[in-house]
């Protein structure tokens, strides 16, 4: 599992998070990834870490004071007129909380490879 020194130097962006609040969503984190570390293909510890990390970057923008920073802005400009969407015709129907950061998204890509399924590595 994932240390806060591990942590910080890995995404030193969030340096002045304290370390109470990493604490607490790396409880967050063990909720959702489970304890079993064997799980995860040699994985969980990058996994953890961008998960926390997406956490911390939801829990800045509560702080700065956007109550629905999960919700993913698509923008679209044309000339001079910009035109921004608060959920994509594409997510409209399937709102994936994780993909709102790149963290999530990274969480996501860790996951989805550690848990494909049966795989292939070569001819017999």
């Amino acid at each position: 599992m994932v240390t806060y020194d591990q942590w910080g130097i890995r995404f030193p962006q969030f340096a002045a998070t304290e370390e109470a609040v990493f604490d607490l969503y790396f409880g967050d984190s063990q909720i959702e990834m489970g304890i079993d570390e064997t799980r995860w293909a040699d994985n969980y510890d990058v996994a953890q870490a961008n998960l926390i990390s997406h956490f911390v970057a939801v829990r800045k923008s509560y702080l700065t004071g956007d109550d629905t920073p999960l919700q993913p802005i698509r923008t679209k400009e044309v000339d001079d007129v910009m035109v921004e969407f608060a959920v994509s015709r594409d997510l409209r129907d399937n709102l994936d909380p994780y993909s709102s950061t790149t963290y999530g998204q990274q969480y996501v890509k860790w996951r989805r490879q550690s848990f494909a399924g049966a795989r292939i590595t070569g001819a017999t």
